[in-house]
């Protein structure tokens, strides 16, 4: 009898959670010069949520926060390329979202006028790196983890975010293709084994969402990505 009383505790408990558990959902707008895309993930369900890569049009990307119905706790930044941080600064002054990402982008945030690898790219504002971040860490944002993964190749700092079954990659790797190395720091070696990390150690259906292009599944860029034929599987 106890024996079935717990089974029907255990049971019941997993219909909780499982009643219970947040509903997540992505938006993509794609912002900024090169069309980089910047990702909403927030709670369906009170709309609390966190912003990666607002590369720009910060007054866009608060009103589209707004009419989705959500709000900006946090800014996640995947690496230190200008296409990805020209709305860091607007919409953190009108969020108070703190950001965070890794020591590279820290150091592009404070000094922008240096970084500016891509010719006719629009100048944008310095702005403070509150969380710094190395890979390994969970972060909670509300009921929302974020786990940080260091994936260098693109650039030295990249990060890549696992967010529910999702991966938010940057310009790691994008649908059939991957990013580019050929930039100070960049390393093909490194990017490699990076993506191949992520294949590893994640499902198969694991969804990407690439910092530009169309959203792709780890399964299908195994499969099918010419970039990733030779990683040795």
């Amino acid at each position: 009898m106890l024996a079935l009383l717990d089974q029907a505790g255990k049971a019941a408990q997993a219909s909780n959670e499982k009643e219970f558990r947040i509903a997540i959902k992505v938006n993509t707008w794609p912002v900024g010069p090169l069309q980089a895309n910047c990702y909403f993930i927030f709670e369906t369900n009170g709309g609390a949520g966190l912003i990666v890569d607002p590369g720009g049009d910060p007054d866009f990307l608060v009103s589209a926060i707004g009419e989705a119905g959500g709000r900006c706790e946090a800014i996640f930044l995947t690496h230190g390329h200008p296409d990805h941080l020209g709305g860091v600064a607007g919409l953190a002054k009108a969020t108070g979202a703190p950001v965070y990402a890794s020591a590279e982008v820290k150091m592009v945030l404070a000094e922008p006028g240096k970084f500016m690898l891509f010719p006719g790219m629009p100048a944008f504002e310095t702005n403070s790196v509150n969380n710094l971040l190395a890979g390994g860490e969970t972060i909670k944002i509300n009921a929302i983890d974020v786990h940080v993964i260091a994936t260098p190749g693109h650039s030295p700092g990249s990060l890549t975010y696992f967010v529910a079954d999702s991966l938010f990659t940057g310009d790691l790797l994008f649908h059939g293709s991957v990013g580019r190395t050929d930039l100070p720091g960049g390393s093909f070696d490194m990017l490699a084994a990076s993506v191949k990390g992520l294949i590893l150690r994640y499902p198969d259906d694991t969804k990407v969402y690439p910092g530009h292009g169309n959203t792709t599944t780890l399964a299908a860029e195994r499969e099918d990505n010419p970039f990733l034929t030779d990683l040795g599987w």
